[in-house]
């Protein structure tokens, strides 16, 4: 498994948006990788991947955050191309749940 060893983390959720972004330190991931946040509710949030930087913006407007109740669980996957089967070879980034936090004005 190439030593890839998932992180348990969760994802704080409020009334707001989501904004989740990474830098790889060791340059631009490999073209063609793709990474998505599925939630076990069926939900699924698209990365987007350019040169080093992976991000999420998950705009509250869309009301997407506030349709993850709290302790939903999920996984960030993370997709690499396999030429050789013309498949990806996919692999469990981070596990963890939605922690809701509402925020009162």
């Amino acid at each position: 498994m190439l030593g890839w060893k998932p992180i348990y983390e969760n994802i704080c959720l409020n009334g707001g948006d989501w904004i989740f972004e990474r830098t790889n330190p060791k340059g631009p991931f490999v073209p063609g990788m793709t990474a998505e946040v599925k939630w076990q509710n069926g939900i699924t949030w698209d990365a987007e991947i350019s040169g080093a930087d992976i991000k999420w913006r998950i705009e509250s407007e869309e009301c997407t955050p506030a349709i993850i109740p709290d302790g939903t669980p999920f996984v960030i996957w993370v997709h690499y191309p396999n030429n050789t089967t013309s498949t990806t070879d996919d692999y469990p980034w981070m596990r963890g749940r939605a922690y809701r936090t509402d925020m009162e004005d």
